[in-house]
Order: structure tokens, then sequence, then C-alpha cells
């Protein structure tokens, strides 16, 4: 039976590594506080696997083959993607350990409870996981802990219901205590969110076509997937640059008149997650959050995902930080699993 001693959440704003040095030097160093703290609960836990709710932001799949939830199982993951090094200033890859043989376990465990999830190989990282590892300062201490990510779909409608998502959480914790060995110490992450507002195309937000020409080239990188970047090398350069160009304006797409973070919604998601408010958070639509918190603000499908796998336990929130620089309402929180057990 597996344990859970650790439960964290994050934003992943690509901007904290990107273009730190963007946002106001106090919220900056409350974020990265943040995120040390969190790494410090997951250090301190010991786990001996984490199982990690993420989004896939077009490492691995695309419109044209786009799964709603997804399980990486390979001995190994490796992060950056090509296309994300120089854009997050990474200059060397990370290997990442993946247990296979628990992540065929939990993967057959959750087909047994009805979710049909997608299997998949060797994975590639984004800023989904590379952002809050490096600044959760566990590159080294974690190094050998192996890591099962669990991708939720949230860039390509149709979406899984949030209701499905905490269902999912719920399903996964099952896995964990009825599938895994008994005291395998387990550590989950979530990542993604609050509001949100990147420069992908999404046909609620940029339009169908889109006119913009930036968000034109990006769907067909979403569409095509990395062959279209040999036809579009700088693609992820101008993202980086547009991303910025948006956060000086104010606006997504450009010349649109559109707020990129959403502090009340943001803050009354964190009240009901952190509540366990389990009935609101199960009753959230597509069309809300992506009115109130954008085709972005979909990555909370990740933190419904852990609050189901944490049995719609409560939580403490470490600190929500609006930082318009990196377009993205910034949200840490902490279940401190080790020292309920203590």
């Amino acid at each position: 039976m597996g344990k859970v001693v650790a439960a964290v959440g994050l934003s992943h704003a690509p901007g904290a590594l990107a273009f730190p040095e963007t946002a106001q030097p106090d919220a900056r160093k409350r974020t990265e506080d943040a995120t040390r703290s969190l790494g410090i609960s997951l250090e301190s836990s010991q786990p001996d696997v984490i199982v990690a709710f993420l989004d896939d932001h077009f490492e691995n799949f695309y419109r044209n083959l786009c799964p709603s939830v997804v399980m990486g199982i390979a001995d190994q993951h490796v992060g950056p993607a090509d296309q994300w090094m120089e854009t997050l200033r990474i200059n060397k890859k990370t290997i990442f350990p993946g247990a296979p043989d628990l992540a065929e376990k939990l993967l057959g465990s959750l087909v047994a409870q009805g979710f049909d999830v997608a299997r998949a190989g060797a994975c590639e990282y984004g800023n989904n996981l590379l952002m809050p590892w490096k600044l959760m300062g566990v590159e080294q201490s974690l190094a050998s802990v192996p890591i099962i990510p669990v991708f939720i779909n949230v860039f390509t409608p149709p979406l899984i219901p949030y209701k499905r998502a905490y269902d999912l959480g719920e399903a996964v914790r099952h896995g964990i205590e009825t599938a895994w060995p008994e005291n395998t110490k387990v550590g989950l992450i979530c990542t993604g969110g609050l509001s949100h507002w990147p420069p992908y195309w999404s046909p609620v937000q940029g339009g169908d076509p889109p006119t913009d020409p930036f968000l034109q080239r990006i769907k067909r990188f979403q569409t095509e997937g990395k062959p279209y970047l040999k036809e579009d090398p700088r693609l992820f350069i101008d993202f980086d640059d547009y991303e910025v160009e948006m956060a000086k304006k104010n606006e997504y797409p450009l010349n649109s008149k559109h707020p990129l973070v959403n502090w009340d919604w943001d803050r009354l998601f964190l009240d009901k997650f952190s509540s366990g408010d389990i009935e609101w958070i199960k009753k959230l639509t597509y069309d809300e959050v992506e009115e109130e918190a954008g085709h972005g603000g979909h990555e909370v499908l990740n933190w419904v995902a852990l609050l189901g796998c944490m049995k719609g336990a409560k939580s403490k929130m470490l600190l929500y930080e609006p930082v318009v620089e990196w377009i993205c309402g910034m949200a840490y929180q902490d279940f401190l699993v080790t020292e309920k057990l203590n």
C-alpha cells in the first residue's frame, strides 16, 4: 500500500525562468521563497516516487493526436524539450527517472476503475516541470527520485469536465493505495495556472481562424507539431518576445484590450481549494474558467486532480502573487502532509 507523504501545487509560468527580472524585485523574491518552501516540503518527506499532475505544452501531443489523459511510462523522461532550451535559459537537459513498473501498476488500476488513460513512452517536459523543479531547488536532492507524469489536456478542446478531473485524482489515490507495494512513500505535485492568457492559440480567445500573425504561426505548431519548427525555427524565441510584449500592454492577443491576470477569481479558487470545498470545485465549468481565468486557466484541472488525490483535504496557501509581467496569477499551495504524519 502506497502512502502519500507530501502534496504541493504551484504555478509554472515560464517567465519565472525565461524573464524573471521583469517582475518587481519584491514580488520575484516572494515567489522564489514560496517555491523553495514547497521544495523543502518535498525533500523532507523523502519520497520514493513522485506523481506529477501536469499539462503538456505541445512538447509531446498535438491537435492531430491529443488524448484527454496520458501517463508517461518509461525508464526515464527528459526536459526541457529542444524548443524550450533557449527560451527558458537552460543549457543542459535533465534526465528524470520514470519508475515504469509502478507506472504500469497505476495505469492498470486506472483503466480497471473506468478511466481510459492513454499510454505514452518517454516524454519531454517543458516549463510544466522544469520551472518548478529548478526554483524549488531540488535538482540535486531529488535527482534519483522517479517521477510518473500524468498529463491532462488543457489546451485542445474538448477538455474533460472538472468533476472528472477530481474523480481522476481519487482514482490515482486508489491505485497508489491498492496497487503499489506496501510503504511506498509517494510525493504528489501539480503545476499550472492560475488565471493565465499565454500566447498559445485558443479558438475562443484567439479567434478561429486567428487574425494575429503570431497566433497563426503557433496554431500551425499546435496542429502539426515539431516538423513545423523546421520551417519556423524562431517560433519559440518569438514566443518569448510576444509574451513580454503582452505583459507590457496587459493584453491578449496583442492589440486587444484583455487583462492577463484575474486575481479576484484566483483568490476565490484558492479559498475554495484551501478549504477543500469539493462541491464548488466539481461544479466548475469550461465556460466559466475560460471567461474568468483564460485559456491557460484550464491548467487548474491539474489542481483539481491533486485535490481529488488528496480526498478533498484542506491545505495551506503559502502565497498568491498576481505577476502581470509573467502573465500569470502565481499560486503556491502545501498540504503539509509530513507535518500531519508526525
